[in-house]
């Protein structure tokens, strides 16, 4: 399993370049080395620990996996009568053409099922390698010290002008996660530190330089947060951050059902409040964007002509330039938010359905949490992170760049396989 977690982490350092570099080959070393890590796994897998990756893998969740690939494959079949006859009259439009399949190009949407995939890979791979302890260990710090290396280039870039970041929003949205990964690194070493044996001055050395070094990290990434300014990117790094310090809270404290309804009212005093906000524009998943109008239109000018199952998935560059006038607009075409190319690429219906899952998931990760006695912050962790990636669909685009899936699906894997006691045989 060692080869695994080094597989792990080399993808993971992946995620600041990803960043930076303004190009799209870098994110096609994604599937190659998830598929050496995933071939490691199957072959060094102990027993007890496959059966306890099994035993988290339960079959609804494996079902709501599953299903967006399912329609992505659904667009991909050459179904005509299903396919929207208005693009047939603008084909030419079209780089690649109209193929009679719900999908307006299905080598983007092939390509996105890639990707999914691949972030489910990652997802799996991380769990695997995040049953031991100790190797949960490294892949927690290894997420928070990429999240901190992004958040350190957003400094530099925003505040000293360095032209070093090529994907703004996603690293903005890699730092709104970083803070609640520095929280439980932070928490991590408290609890190594208060229940280890004897506390010699070495040891209190370690417990100060690691609290230092975590410390820094979670500066740096609200810091790189705070700077943007953004009352959007703050309410979602905070609601995450919030979440996690809650239920840390509730367990540290044992403040019991009690608390858990104190925070329960708080939560849903909050939920009202944003469905409030979202009421008073016409369409919720642009009502909290700050953007360009021209950027805005367009993108909802595409939402209101996508059907019931969607223009197919990673073809909203591809309907650009038949809503773009030539002389108008971004010159990167991209939706202003991913809930809004989610709806246009998958069908309206699919994002309610997979906020509705991600809540439920939110619920399963904290339920798991509150029944564990140590290492309870994995899942925390990974909860906390979704409630902010559910706010960050409604900010930007960000959340479905490579970065953001690969430091996504390694905390929610990491959280999945920590959300239940492993017994050793």
């Amino acid at each position: 399993m060692h080869i695994a977690l080094v597989i792990l982490l080399a993808l993971l350092s992946l995620c600041p370049a990803i960043v930076m570099v303004d190009g799209p080959d870098l994110p096609y070393l994604i599937p190659l080395l998830l598929s050496g890590g995933l071939t490691a796994v199957s072959v060094k897998l102990p027993t007890g620990e496959a059966q306890h990756l099994s035993s988290v893998l339960t079959r609804p969740l494996v079902i709501a996996v599953a299903l967006p690939a399912v329609l992505m494959i659904f667009q991909m079949l050459p179904l005509p009568f299903l396919a929207n006859p208005v693009w047939t009259s603008v084909s030419p439009g079209f780089e690649h053409g109209i193929t009679g399949s719900i999908s307006v190009d299905v080598g983007a949407t092939a390509m996105t099922l890639v990707r999914y995939l691949s972030a489910a890979g990652m997802v799996l791979l991380a769990g695997a390698v995040g049953i031991n302890r100790e190797r949960a260990e490294a892949v927690l710090i290894g997420t928070t010290g990429a999240a901190a290396f992004i958040s350190f280039a957003i400094l530099l870039h925003d505040l000293f002008d360095f032209k070093i970041l090529a994907q703004r929003e996603e690293a903005l949205d890699c730092a709104c996660l970083g803070v609640t990964l520095s929280a439980t690194c932070g928490l991590l070493v408290f609890e190594r530190y208060e229940t280890r044996g004897a506390r010699s001055s070495q040891r209190q050395r370690k417990f100060l330089l690691s609290s230092v070094a975590f410390l820094a990290s979670f500066v740096l990434c609200a810091s790189a947060v705070g700077v943007t300014r953004s009352g959007s990117l703050i309410f979602a790094t905070g609601s995450g951050f919030l979440t996690f310090v809650a239920v840390a809270a509730i367990r540290r404290w044992a403040l019991g059902r009690l608390g858990a309804a104190a925070i329960g009212v708080t939560a849903a005093v909050i939920a009202i409040a944003l469905v409030t906000v979202a009421a008073s524009d016409p369409d919720p998943r642009f009502a909290f964007v700050k953007k360009d109008t021209a950027s805005v239109e367009l993108t909802q000018r595409i939402l209101n002509d996508a059907p019931f199952f969607g223009d197919g998935a990673g073809t909203f560059r591809a309907l650009v330039p038949i809503y773009q006038a030539s002389d108008s607009g971004p010159r990167e075409p991209a939706a202003v938010t991913a809930a809004a190319q989610l709806s246009i690429e998958m069908g309206k219906v699919m994002l309610w359905i997979v906020l509705v899952a991600a809540s439920f998931a939110v619920f399963v990760l904290l339920r798991g949490a509150s029944r564990r006695g140590r290492d309870s912050f994995y899942p925390t962790a990974a909860g906390s992170c979704l409630v902010t990636l559910m706010n960050l669909a409604f900010v930007n685009v960000g959340l479905l760049g490579s970065a953001m899936v690969l430091l996504s699906a390694s905390i929610l894997g990491l959280g999945l396989a920590q959300s239940k006691s492993r017994i050793l045989s």
